[in-house]
């Protein structure tokens, strides 16, 4: 062969191979969005609505559903605000300029004990909805609890310029 086919040629297992890598790529990305989209997430507001939507219940469901989501909500309601509350107290430990770490050892203990609370609560009320719903609809709730209880709890820390003076010292800081 000569150089003239040899550098034809490789162009051309050049432009093969990248055909071949595009073609694998949009596949891949393709597959990923369908993979993600068929994922249920429970929405933040009208989650009651959502629910019965999702399971199809039937009337005698959702009467059994209402008295056991008002049941849930008012508890877990209440564990929020004590959860606020205690959040608060440790924030106010931690404005002090000698702060007591035996008090903010014990305010972080009682919001442990609140989230499990919290957790707790939020598996009976999977139980007794369970209950309440036939296999295939027994099934989709699992999926929607699944990914209402695979979110992370982490902090969400702000990202970008913030707003405000100084350089987001907490009034524990000490000028230098």
């Amino acid at each position: 062969m000569n150089s003239k086919n040899k550098t034809w040629m490789w162009l051309a297992l050049i432009l093969l191979a990248t055909n071949i890598s595009t073609i694998g790529s949009f596949w891949y990305h393709t597959y990923q969005e369908k993979q993600v989209s068929s994922k249920v997430e429970l929405p933040t507001e009208y989650r009651t609505r959502f629910l019965k939507e999702q399971l199809d219940l039937n009337e005698e469901q959702k009467n059994a559903f209402r008295i056991l989501n008002r049941s849930y909500n008012r508890n877990a309601n209440e564990i929020m605000i004590e959860l606020n509350d205690l959040r608060s107290e440790m924030v106010q430990y931690l404005g002090e300029e000698q702060f007591d770490s035996i008090a903010l050892r014990s305010v972080a203990e009682q919001i442990g004990k609140k989230h499990e609370a919290l957790k707790l609560e939020t598996v009976q009320f999977y139980q007794d909805m369970k209950a309440e719903l036939n296999e295939n609809q027994q099934a989709k709730l699992y999926d929607l609890f699944s990914s209402l209880l695979q979110k992370s709890d982490e902090v969400n820390i702000p990202k970008g310029k913030r707003k405000g003076r100084g350089k987001g010292r907490g009034p524990w800081h000490q000028n230098q």
